[in-house]
C-alpha cells in the first residue's frame, strides 16, 4: 500500500491523524480536523477517567496519544528530569472528517462526500506521496558511549542488589527540523521501516511520526491482546545470513529471558481486568521479520472482566511493561533516576477509540518527535537488560535500532 499525498493537507489543517498499516487485509484511518478535544499538558488525577467520558460522548470515532509520564497519576510517582519537547501528556480528539481505505477500499466514516475537504482527503489517499528528498534536520546522541555504559552499570547493580530484574534504558537524541518538515519526515520513516503501527499525528504543533512496530493493546469486543516486543536483530545482507539472523534469534537464551519476563508481566497486569482462567500466552518468542529488523513477538490475550472500562484497562496496563522492566513500579523510579531526561510522549502510545469501545494502540516506539513552533526534534533509542545483558552488545542494539531514524533526516 502507498503512502497518501498529506503534504498539502498537512499545510492546511491544524489537526491530522494517520494511522498506517500495510500489512494485509489491514486498514488505516485518516483523519482531518478536530470538532472536539481533550488535552492534559501535565498528568492530573482523573485524567484516563476523563479520556473514557470523551470517548464515549456522541459515539465517535476518537484518536490521539497518551504519554509515558500518565504513570505518574496511575502509580503516584513523580518525573524529576521533565522531557523539554513541550507535548501535552494527553491529547485526544474527533476528527470532523474521517476515512477509512485500504488497497481495495475508501470509505467515509464521517465527513459530506461533497465537502471540498473531503473530496482532497479522498484523492490524496489515491494519490502516491513524492518522496521529497530535501528535507531533513539534525539529531544527536545526549549520550556518549562512555555515558551508556556508565548507566548500563547501574543497571546491573540494581538487578544484583534485587531492585529489580529487567529494566529499559534509553537514550534520547535531539536535534532541529524545520517547522514544514513533520510530514516529509514521517514519509521517509515508513518507507524506510514498512512498519505495522506507523502513525502520524498532527496538533497544532506539536507533531508524532511513528515508525512503530509494536501493539501495546487492542480490544475487539471483549478480547484484549497485548503484543509486546523484546528481542531485536539486524536484518542480513542475502537470504541465507537473513536466514541465519533470525534462526540466532530465535535460539538466543538472553532475548527470550527478556521477552519472557515481560510476558509475565503483561500477565499480570492483565489478570486485574479479565475473567478468571481467561489470561492465555498465544504466541510466546516469535520472531518477525519487518523491513530493517527481526523482532521477537509474543502474543497474550484475555477475555475482559465484564464491568471493565477504559479507565481500568489502563490503570492495570499502562505504561507498558516492554518500555519500563519488571516489577514495573520499581523499573519506573529507578529510570527517572539513571536516564538523562524525561521521556515525554516517548513509551506511550498512539491509536484509536471506536464508537463501540473497542481501541487500538501502539508502543511509541521507533519515532519522531517535532514541535513545529520550537523546531525541535527528538527521538529515543533503548533496549531491555537483564543479568545476561552485555553492555557492549547493548550499546550496538540501540544503534541498529537508530538507523532508521538517522537515516531519516539525512539530507
Amino acid at each position: 500500500m502507498h503512502v497518501p499525498d498529506l503534504s498539502s493537507i498537512c499545510e492546511s489543517e491544524s489537526h491530522v491523524v494517520l494511522l498506517f498499516d500495510q500489512t494485509p487485509n489491514s486498514f488505516c484511518y485518516l483523519g482531518l480536523g478536530s470538532k472536539r478535544e481533550l488535552r492534559f499538558e501535565k498528568p492530573e488525577p482523573g485524567i484516563l477517567e476523563a479520556l473514557e467520558a470523551f470517548s464515549q460522548r456522541g459515539s465517535s470515532w476518537t484518536f490521539g496519544w497518551l504519554g509515558y509520564d500518565l504513570k505518574n497519576t496511575i502509580e503516584n510517582l513523580e518525573t524529576h528530569k521533565p522531557n523539554t519537547l513541550g507535548h501535552p501528556v494527553l491529547a485526544w480528539w474527533e476528527p470532523e472528517i474521517l476515512i477509512r481505505f485500504s488497497d481495495v477500499s475508501i470509505d467515509i466514516l464521517r465527513g459530506n462526500k461533497s465537502d471540498p475537504r473531503t473530496t482532497e482527503a479522498v484523492e490524496a489517499i489515491k494519490r502516491k506521496g513524492q518522496l521529497k528528498e530535501g528535507p531533513g534536520g539534525e539529531l544527536s546522541w545526549s549520550w556518549c558511549k562512555t555515558d551508556y555504559i556508565k548507566a548500563f552499570d547501574q543497571v546491573q547493580q540494581l538487578i544484583q542488589q534485587g531492585d529489580v530484574y529487567e529494566l529499559n534504558l534509553c537514550m534520547p537524541l535531539k536535534g532541529k527540523a524545520d517547522s514544514k518538515d513533520s510530514w516529509p519526515l514521517f514519509h521517509r520513516l515508513q518507507r524506510l521501516t514498512q512498519a505495522p503501527f506507523s502513525a502520524y499525528l498532527q496538533f497544532g504543533e506539536y507533531r508524532i511520526m511513528s515508525g512503530s512496530p509494536e501493539r501495546f493493546l487492542q480490544k475487539e469486543g471483549g478480547r484484549i491482546i497485548s503484543q509486546p516486543i523484546k528481542g531485536t536483530v539486524r536484518r542480513g545482507c542475502t537470504a541465507e545470513e537473513d536466514t541465519a539472523l533470525a534462526l540466532a534469534l530465535k535460539s538466543s537464551e538472553k532475548e527470550r529471558a527478556e521477552n519472557i519476563m515481560i510476558v509475565d508481566l503483561v500477565r499480570n497486569d492483565l489478570s486485574r481486568v479479565a475473567e478468571k482462567t481467561t489470561v492465555a500466552v498465544t504466541e510466546l518468542c516469535k520472531v518477525y521479520s519487518y523491513e530493517t529488523v527481526h523482532q521477537m513477538v509474543s502474543t497474550i490475550e484475555c477475555r475482559l472482566s465484564p464491568g471493565k472500562q477504559l479507565s481500568d484497562i489502563l490503570h492495570a496496563t499502562f505504561p507498558m511493561g516492554s518500555m519500563t522492566g519488571a516489577p514495573k513500579v520499581a523499573a519506573m523510579k529507578h529510570i527517572d533516576q539513571i536516564e538523562v531526561e524525561g521521556r515525554g510522549i516517548y513509551s506511550g502510545s498512539v491509536g484509536y477509540i471506536s464508537p463501540s469501545g473497542d481501541f487500538d494502540f501502539n508502543v511509541l516506539i521507533r519515532s519522531l518527535f517535532h514541535n513545529a513552533k520550537t523546531e525541535d526534534l527528538m527521538s529515543n533509542v533503548g533496549g531491555a537488560i537483564t543479568s545476561l545483558s552485555d553492555a557492549e552488545q547493548e550499546y550496538e542494539e540501540c544503534q541498529l535500532k537508530a538507523e532508521a531514524i538517522f537515516t531519516t533526516i539525512k539530507k
